[in-house]
């Protein structure tokens, strides 16, 4: 009964805003979704994930349509189960003896609750993409991973059949999934030595299931090298810096996807929070504790789950440029079940629930402050698109890219047109924006133009979108903003 409070608690938070705008590429995904099959091949040649969260999304908005609401439920539900799947991974670390306890048997109750509130989950759960999809792959996958290692025996069977399947949903749901499966390899490597045939055979029958995949990733790879080539500012925009991307993970692990503006307020709570999440995680890697047993074996395991892929990610981000925390949101179900282990570990009943009741306090509070302050949600593409359809001049819309726009399109109801400056992944070029009149029906009518100045660092560094605007007369009467999405105004001068 606990449980299944808890398992509506997170449903309950999950649905909170879950209407409100979609930002960039949730539109690319909902448009995608609701359009020909082939169109979505096309797309993901430039989209750096896996076929299977599109796939399941482009059958899913036939059934459902492509409404915020709708395009975001799988990812609702999938969170929801992965707070489950906490719940029974926890579990299985404890012993029979412990679970017996009348203090200890709380613990995967424990760890459900703190997944059930965690902030950066519930973001991600509320987002139409594959984000909180990969998560519930790779918290399915140890699971069964888990089970195959501690029921001590050989065979193919539907436990290693389950195992199999939901770790081919892993990898081909997020490339990262591949740094979880590293782990696993490395775990039968160092504690299932008498039964290595038994777990070799599996990996090389998921890692042969997934190399169709690999071709997809060579094509996503070659678009992002050259977005890096011609694009200076591209590995800035989708990398963290070296330095800030460890601390920066934690914090949004803690946090969520709130930030405070005070620069030495938010260090300071990030290393508190730091400190404090990472003394109670000790206390979990402790042997020696007579209150708390649980499967050493498998707690080793879940803290590589944890560590090893945030670790990876950095290392190889030296390579491939594409460092981000909520690419790691695989691994925030270890990041609870240990922080709730630690938690138990503490003899002192009272310093034990005052730990528990900080936890869930700080999930609270970041998810309030995301929950009622609008700055913290998603780029407010209907409240934009919205205002410029209200125009009553003869109008038009401009992007730095054409890349830009689907936001506009899938919001627009046709009523002012739009147009892309710059063409595919390239800068703004002179020869785009000469070009730009005879893209524009009527452009000597024209009355006034909305420049919607979205990543027109990016697209168009040396201003040329505006240089365009000035030498047509059109003055720069106004700016407004919605959440984030710049909108400037220009008239025409007459």
């Amino acid at each position: 009964m606990a449980l299944i409070l808890v398992l509506v608690l997170a449903l309950l938070l999950r649905l909170v805003n879950i209407s409100q705008s979609f930002w960039l590429d949730e539109t690319v995904q909902a448009i995608t979704s609701k359009g020909s099959f082939f169109s979505l091949l096309h797309e993901l040649k430039g989209d750096f994930h896996p076929p299977l969260y599109h796939f399941l999304m482009w059958g899913w908005a036939r059934l459902f349509g492509n409404s915020e609401i709708a395009m975001r439920m799988p990812s609702v539900l999938l969170g929801v189960a992965t707070v489950w799947l906490t719940y029974l991974i926890a579990k299985q670390l404890l012993d029979k003896q412990a679970l017996k306890d009348k203090w200890t048997k709380w613990l995967p109750l424990v760890s459900a609750v703190f997944m059930a509130t965690a902030p950066f989950h519930i973001y991600y759960s509320q987002e139409a993409r594959m984000y909180a999809a990969g998560a519930f792959f790779t918290a399915l996958s140890f699971y069964f991973f888990l089970r195959l290692v501690n029921r001590g025996k050989n065979g193919l069977d539907w436990l290693a059949v389950f195992y199999i399947l939901s770790t081919l949903g892993m990898l081909y749901c997020d490339y990262y999934g591949l740094f979880a499966f590293f782990v696993q390899i490395i775990a039968s490597v160092f504690f299932l030595r008498k039964r290595t045939m038994e777990f070799a055979r599996n990996f090389g029958l998921i890692s042969v299931l997934f190399l169709p995949a690999l071709i997809l990733l060579s094509i996503q790879l070659k678009t992002g090298i050259a977005a890096n080539e011609v694009l200076p500012g591209w590995g800035q925009l989708v990398n963290l810096s070296f330095f800030k991307a460890l601390p920066l993970t934690f914090i949004k692990f803690s946090l969520g996807r709130i930030t405070i503006f005070n620069k030495q307020l938010y260090a300071f709570v990030g290393v508190t929070l730091f400190a404090i999440y990472a003394l109670i995680m000790g206390q979990s890697l402790l042997i020696k504790k007579k209150k708390l047993t649980v499967n050493y074996q498998s707690l080793i395991i879940i803290f590589l789950w944890f560590m090893a892929p945030v670790f990876l990610a950095w290392i190889v981000s030296f390579l491939i440029p594409n460092y981000q925390p909520f690419r790691l949101l695989l691994s925030l179900t270890p990041f609870y079940i240990l922080l709730s282990i630690g938690a138990f570990r503490i003899e002192k009943l009272f310093l034990r629930w005052l730990i528990i009741g900080f936890v869930v306090v700080v999930n609270l509070t970041a998810l309030s402050v995301y929950y009622f302050n609008p700055y913290f949600h998603r780029e407010d593409w209907r409240g934009a698109t919205r205002y410029i359809e209200m125009s009553d001049k003869q109008s038009l819309v401009v992007f730095p890219s054409h890349t830009s726009y689907w936001p506009y399109s899938y919001y627009s109801e046709g009523k002012v047109p739009f147009v892309g400056a710059g063409k595919g992944i390239a800068q703004v070029t002179t020869f785009n924006t000469a070009n730009l009149v005879k893209e524009i029906p009527n452009f000597d009518r024209l009355e006034k133009v909305y420049y919607i100045y979205y990543l027109a660092d990016l697209f168009d560094p040396n201003s040329l979108v505006i240089n365009w605007l000035e030498g047509h007369n059109f003055v720069k009467i106004g700016e407004t903003i919605f959440n984030q999405l710049r909108i400037q105004e220009w008239q025409r001068w007459k």
